[in-house]
C-alpha cells in the first residue's frame, strides 16, 4: 500500500496486490516445458551436426518427453479437478486466446516427439520417418519449429497482461527464451551421462562448455536488464521490483536465481571452458552439480517472477 499526496491535504492510498492465483506450480510448467523445449531444439540441433550420438539424442528426447508430461500434470492438477476433466476447452478460440495457442503448440510438440521416438520402440523399426530419412528430416524440421513457438509463448502469455506491469514487456519472452536454452543446454551434460557415462561427457563436454557458459552470461546480462528497466518503469513495475531485489522475495533471487543458477555455474563452467578442469570424478561431480544448479535457477526465475507480479494503476 502506497500512500499519495494529491493537491489538497488528503491523503489517499493506492493498493497494489500482488497476484496469488498462478503459483509455484505454473512456475514447474512454464521451467518444464521451456527447459524440455530448448533440450529437444539443442538435441536435434547437434544430432544433425553430429555432435551427440543417436543413443544421446534418444535418452534426451525421452528424458524431454517426460519432462514436459510431468509439467502438464502439474499444470492441470493447478486447475483443480472441474478443469482437470473438461481439458478440451482449453483448445477453443486458438484466434483470441493465449492459453488455446499454447495448448495447441505444446500437445503439437508433444505428438512430434512421439513420432520421432516411435522407430527407437521394439516392433516399430523401419518406419518411413526414421533418422536419416527425408521425412524424418522434415519431421525434424517441425520439432524446431514449434520448440521455438512454445519457448517463445511461455513468455508470451505473461507480457500480453497489461495489468500486471512488471510483465507487460517484450523483455519477458526474450529472457524466457534464453533461459530455455540455457536450462535445455544444461541439461544436455546430464543426459550425456547418463547415456554415455562419465567418458562420453569427456568427450562431449569440452564443445558444450563454451556454448553453455556464453548462455550462462547473456542470460545474466538480460536478468540485469530485465530488472533495471523495471525498477525505472512504472510504479507497480517498480514495486515489483522492489520485491524482487529487496522485499519478502530477494532472499529466494539473489541466493536462488542469481547466486546458485548463475553465478556459481558461471564460474565452473569458466574453468571448464578454459580447460583448467579434467574429466576424473570430483570434477564430473563439480560439473554435474553446477548443470543441476542451473535447473534450480531456471525454476526460481519462473516462481519469482510469478510471485511479484503487482496489479496497479500504471502511474
Amino acid at each position: 500500500m502506497i500512500g499519495v499526496q494529491g493537491f489538497s491535504d488528503t491523503k489517499f492510498t493506492i493498493d497494489l496486490h500482488a497476484q496469488r492465483h498462478w503459483n509455484w506450480k505454473i512456475a514447474f510448467y512454464l521451467y518444464g516445458a521451456g527447459t524440455s523445449a530448448g533440450l529437444i531444439f539443442l538435441e536435434v540441433v547437434l544430432r544433425a551436426m553430429d555432435v551427440v550420438n543417436e543413443t544421446t539424442a534418444l535418452w534426451g528426447m525421452w528424458i524431454g518427453l517426460a519432462l514436459v508430461l510431468a509439467s502438464l500434470a502439474f499444470l492441470f492438477n493447478h486447475l483443480g479437478p472441474g478443469s482437470r476433466w473438461g481439458f478440451l476447452y482449453v483448445f477453443r478460440r486458438p484466434r483470441t486466446s493465449w492459453i488455446a495457442c499454447g495448448a495447441i503448440i505444446v500437445t503439437v510438440l508433444v505428438f512430434l516427439r512421439i513420432l520421432v521416438l516411435l522407430p527407437s520402440v521394439q516392433g516399430f523399426e523401419g518406419l518411413a520417418w526414421e533418422e536419416g530419412t527425408a521425412s524424418g528430416t522434415i519431421l525434424r524440421g517441425a520439432i524446431l519449429l514449434f520448440a521455438v513457438a512454445f519457448m517463445a509463448y511461455s513468455g508470451l502469455v505473461l507480457s500480453s497482461w497489461n495489468s500486471i506491469a512488471f510483465w507487460n514487456t517484450p523483455l519477458l519472452p526474450t529472457l524466457y527464451v534464453g533461459y530455455s536454452f540455457l536450462c535445455g543446454m544444461a541439461a544436455l551434460p546430464l543426459v550425456e551421462l547418463i547415456a554415455g557415462g562419465r567418458e562420453g561427457l569427456g568427450m562431449l563436454g569440452p564443445v558444450l562448455w563454451p556454448y553453455l557458459l556464453a548462455l550462462l552470461l547473456w542470460n545474466g546480462f538480460m536478468l540485469l536488464v530485465y530488472v533495471s528497466g523495471m525498477s525505472t518503469a512504472t510504479l507497480p513495475a517498480r514495486e515489483s521490483a522492489r520485491r524482487l531485489v529487496r522485499g519478502e522475495h530477494s532472499l529466494s533471487f539473489w541466493v536462488g536465481t542469481v547466486g546458485i543458477g548463475l553465478a556459481l555455474p558461471t564460474v565452473v563452467v569458466a574453468f571448464a571452458a578454459g580447460g583448467q578442469l579434467g574429466t576424473d570424478a570430483a570434477a564430473t561431480s563439480l560439473l554435474v552439480v553446477s548443470c543441476a544448479a542451473i535447473q534450480v535457477g531456471g525454476f526460481l526465475l519462473r516462481d519469482n517472477i510469478l510471485r511479484v507480479g503487482i496489479y496497479g494503476y500504471p502511474v
